[in-house]
């Protein structure tokens, strides 16, 4: 995993999905924090090992993100406190996603989870956002939590 100006492809832009920084993503190397990873990195997901095909990242100088307690969605998940960006896709199963969803297994946005003690929204100062895109759908690993990720937007 290195960070060769030739391989990365970080865009600034606005995201309405992704991690914070500090964020540790489960890769072929071992847990890697997100703002290391770089196009061509392969990510551990639920579908085997993929390759991350664009990393997009944003700045933002006050946001409201999604505090997750940790082991709020289960045990160590996640294994520590994270914050993740509001419409980021949460994929939760068991007995969680029946009482929400009605269903065995649900991509639920991070907002929507909110109870406001150990998944609470909070704003954030000086904030950078990271979301990595494959060639397909895919849930990766970031902290424990099995998180969506979108396929690589195309450019025309």
């Amino acid at each position: 995993m290195t960070q060769n100006a030739d391989t990365i492809d970080r865009t600034e832009t606005t995201l309405t999905n992704g991690l914070v920084a500090g964020t540790t993503v489960l890769t072929l190397s071992g847990e890697m924090p997100v703002e290391y990873i770089s196009v061509g990195d392969r990510i551990i997901t639920r579908s085997g090992a993929r390759a991350v095909k664009a990393v997009r990242s944003a700045v933002m100088p006050s946001a409201k993100l999604v505090c997750i307690s940790a082991s709020a969605l289960g045990v160590e998940q996640p294994e520590e406190d994270m914050r993740v960006a509001p419409d980021q896709g949460i994929h939760i199963r068991d007995w969680r996603a029946k009482a929400l969803k009605g269903v065995a297994q649900a991509v639920i946005p991070a907002k929507e989870l909110a109870d406001g003690e150990y998944i609470r929204v909070e704003t954030a100062l000086g904030v950078c956002l990271y979301s990595l895109e494959f060639d397909g759908a895919e849930v990766i690993y970031a902290n424990g939590v099995e998180v969506t990720c979108a396929p690589a937007s195309v450019s025309a």
